[in-house]
């Protein structure tokens, strides 16, 4: 007998090397976050410190941060291959950042209850700084629920296929669809772990809108312009 398995997810796992200089840039400005932010006595009953907060914080456009920009770039390399190997060289898609923002698990089992990012077609996590002397706090995917419904009445979870587990590593990167699932396991290393989360939209060149994709922001009207001032 054979098992086949169709309609496979892309994740991208990559170690990136960034000099010295670059790592201690982006620490130090998530370290500065930590301390002013996760320190606040507001947050104090937290053992994570992620995209919820950014209202409070105003902290999800760090990819416009100078300590960001090598991270910027590496980011687009990896998803220009990305695409690349799925749809081939001639996809004439673009890639926009819609945001960036630091996430802190805590030392004491600092963990990320599952969720997506419906809002984007792409995201990425890389992770800055990460106890490497301690595996915790993986991040794992999973399909929607009703993954197998039309076949048998069982969750994924539970099904043959158990979902993917990434072990944080240093200068890691990984690129998934926004709609798969994830969490952030329970992390038990010496010192808060950080890393840099984006979403990223993907849309037709300028000009070149096909249908059922998502047109270029270039090309969008605000119905604003069309409304009577008040």
């Amino acid at each position: 007998m054979s098992l086949q398995w169709l309609f496979p997810t892309p994740v991208l796992q990559v170690d990136l090397e960034p000099d010295t200089e670059i790592v201690e840039a982006m620490n130090a400005e998530i370290e500065s976050f930590d301390h002013n932010v996760f320190l606040h006595p507001e947050f104090s009953d937290r053992n994570n410190l992620t995209g919820d907060l950014l209202g409070h914080a105003g902290l999800d456009q760090l990819h416009r941060m100078d300590a960001f920009q090598w991270l910027n770039q590496r980011l687009a390399e990896q998803t220009s291959l990305y695409l690349k190997e799925l749809l081939g060289p001639e996809h004439g898609l673009e890639v926009h950042i819609q945001k960036a923002w630091p996430v802190v698990c805590s030392r004491d089992g600092g963990s990320i209850e599952l969720h997506s990012h419906r809002n984007a077609q792409l995201s990425a996590v890389f992770y800055v700084r990460v106890d490497t002397d301690n595996s915790s706090g993986e991040i794992e995917f999973q399909a929607p629920d009703d993954y197998f419904s039309h076949v048998m009445a069982i969750p994924y979870r539970d099904a043959a296929v158990s979902g993917g587990m990434f072990s944080p590593k240093p200068n890691r990167l990984l690129l998934f669809p926004s709609d798969l699932r994830h969490r952030v396991m329970p992390y038990e290393g010496q010192a808060p772990r950080y890393s840099v989360s984006y979403d990223l939209a993907v849309t037709t060149a300028s000009g070149r809108g096909k249908e059922m994709r998502m047109s270029h922001p270039m090309d969008w009207v605000p119905l604003t312009i069309f409304s009577p001032q008040v």
